[in-house]
């Protein structure tokens, strides 16, 4: 392709730009910056936050998580679910449409129909997509695992369901509880086959979505600009049209210095603060320093970071484990451990001590009446002694984190509280890479970890303790064997009503707090700044930046 066509294409692009009526200089389009790019805007791949604080913004799916983490129709007006759980039927809005776009004939954007759900979801089962989603649906979906397996053959499937251009129906294999969460997600979000068909390969870099924002253009590490949807269906409380501002622009400024001073120089509206920024900006108790012309919001996330171990003997990291089979050693690791200390001075209040079980903070199900360990170094000394090694004696263990600096201090200061009640233990940094694959091979015997929610639903982390769930086929690191935590697990799936599911996870809480398979840290937070005059977006307990009702100045 010649520079010649590149320079006529950058200018029309440029004219359509300008002709849009977004301003980057404009009171109204919200500014922020990735740091670390974007790979692709196809829902089918976005597993990260940079791709999705975008998607979030221009698609949607049948259903959608609020600002309070409460499940609301989106583009679905209603659905029911059968009493067995296994046949979901959605009924859609009939004033939904796909954005204007090249792709289509006119290239005026057609109505929302249900087979472009089934479409989209098909589309995430066929492997030859490079598809990121199989995992959503292929064990969970009548038909969907045969399809995957040989979707040129098999052709369609069968749990996916357009009865007529407003019913959509998903059937399950068995009841899943948190199905409706999980469709949440982008692998949940619909566009129009016409998209894929003309732009092919490159439709990661031109998605058609449905929401607020419509996108515009993409120059790769330098700006994505999308504009407001004018067709947009939705509106707020009063029936005023949404959204309230003209459109997002984002940069990708490597620098987290030049990041920082193009924030305070009002360039952006929103910025996540790195770690020295914060050291800046915030003091002991985390609060923002006088002088600062900014908010400084600190909010819940949802992620658990705790202390993992092998438990199973069979596997190269637990052999010769001391904590694989000694429950009382595990349980005076976790009394050892000064997580209020933890949070105020080394995490600089950027934390909430982990002391009522593995739900984090802001997660539905989340209780402080779930009793976790809390400090007792008189209680950590005489479980050591009644675990076979009075004062540390004959303890030889090794704790490894991967190569970050907040976690090498995290895991210095737990170090040090270990030493107090006689538990020598090494530490020992490893490449992130390296980590996640010897944690996912089972060859590491004590290590530092997490886990981020994939969805609004406590079972994303109780699946964590999950017999079946054992690496590498799922999340279950430690590979925690229970039968009683089995069985409650697969009670919980089966149940719709939330309150009855959260008073089966409330036995499997009791359950797992006294086996001590983890030690829970902390529950983190997630903290950024944003100009005074902006109002009205938030950042979801996921991490997820949502402008639906972003405003600018009054």
């Amino acid at each position: 392709m010649s520079y010649l066509y590149y320079g006529i294409l950058s200018f029309t692009m440029l004219l359509f730009f300008i002709g849009c009526g977004i301003k980057k200089s404009g009171d109204k389009v919200f500014k922020f910056n990735e740091p670390n790019g974007i790979e692709s805007l196809d829902p089918i791949t976005a597993n990260n936050y940079p791709a999705i604080n975008v998607l979030i913004n221009v698609c949607e799916g049948l259903v959608e998580f609020d600002k309070e983490a409460k499940l609301q129709p989106a583009i679905a007006k209603s659905y029911e679910i059968t009493e067995d759980g296994k046949l979901y039927t959605f009924h859609l809005r009939n004033n939904v449409y796909f954005h204007d776009d090249d792709c289509f004939p006119d290239k005026k954007g057609r109505k929302v129909a249900a087979s472009d759900f089934k479409y989209c979801y098909e589309r995430v089962c066929n492997p030859s997509t490079k598809t990121r989603g199989l995992w959503v649906y292929r064990d969970k979906v009548d038909g969907a695992d045969e399809y995957a397996k040989d979707p040129y053959k098999v052709k369609e499937i069968r749990g996916f369901i357009a009865l007529n251009d407003s019913t959509f129906q998903i059937r399950l294999i068995s009841p899943f509880a948190p199905f409706l969460s999980i469709l949440t997600m982008p692998y949940g979000y619909v566009y129009p086959k016409e998209s894929v068909d003309y732009y092919k390969d490159n439709v990661g870099f031109h998605i058609v979505g449905t929401g607020p924002y419509k996108f515009v253009r993409w120059d790769i590490d330098k700006e994505l600009v999308c504009e407001k949807n004018k067709k947009y269906w939705a509106t707020d409380m009063n029936m005023n049209e949404l959204p309230y501002i003209d459109g997002f622009v984002v940069s990708f400024i490597r620098s987290p210095e030049t990041e920082f001073l193009d924030f305070q120089s009002n360039k952006l509206d929103f910025q996540k603060p790195t770690i020295d920024v914060y050291g800046q900006i915030a003091d002991e108790e985390g609060k923002l320093k006088e002088g600062y012309d900014f908010e400084l919001i600190k909010q819940p996330y949802l992620n658990t970071v705790y202390l993992c171990t092998m438990l199973n003997p069979k596997m190269e990291g637990g052999k010769d484990n001391p904590l694989a089979e000694n429950k009382k050693l595990r349980l005076a690791l976790n009394y050892a451990i000064d997580r209020d200390k933890i949070c105020r001075y080394v995490l600089k209040s950027k934390g909430i001590p982990g002391i009522h079980g593995p739900l984090p903070k802001g997660m539905p199900g989340y209780s402080e009446d779930v009793k976790g360990y809390y400090y007792d170094r008189e209680k950590a000394i005489k479980l050591l002694e009644e675990s076979g090694y009075p004062g540390g004696k004959g303890l030889n263990m090794k704790l490894v984190y991967h190569n970050d600096e907040s976690q090498r201090e995290l895991c210095e200061a737990l170090q040090a509280q270990f030493k107090e009640i006689g538990i020598n233990i090494q530490i020992e940094e490893m490449l992130g890479a390296s980590h996640r694959s010897a944690q996912n091979e089972g060859k590491l015997t004590f290590w530092r970890a997490n886990w981020g929610a994939d969805y609004y639903d406590p079972e994303n982390y109780y699946a964590l303790f999950y017999s079946k769930n054992e690496t590498p086929i799922g999340p279950n690191t430690s590979h925690y064997k229970n039968v009683q935590v089995d069985s409650l697990y697969e009670l919980g799936l089966k149940l719709t009503g939330f309150d009855d599911r959260m008073k089966v996870y409330r036995e499997i809480d009791k359950i797992i707090l006294e086996d001590s398979p983890w030690m829970i840290i902390y529950y983190n937070q997630y903290i950024y700044l944003k100009q005074k005059n902006i109002s009205g977006m938030y950042v979801d307990g996921l991490g997820i930046i949502n402008l639906k009702f972003a405003k600018i100045g009054n």
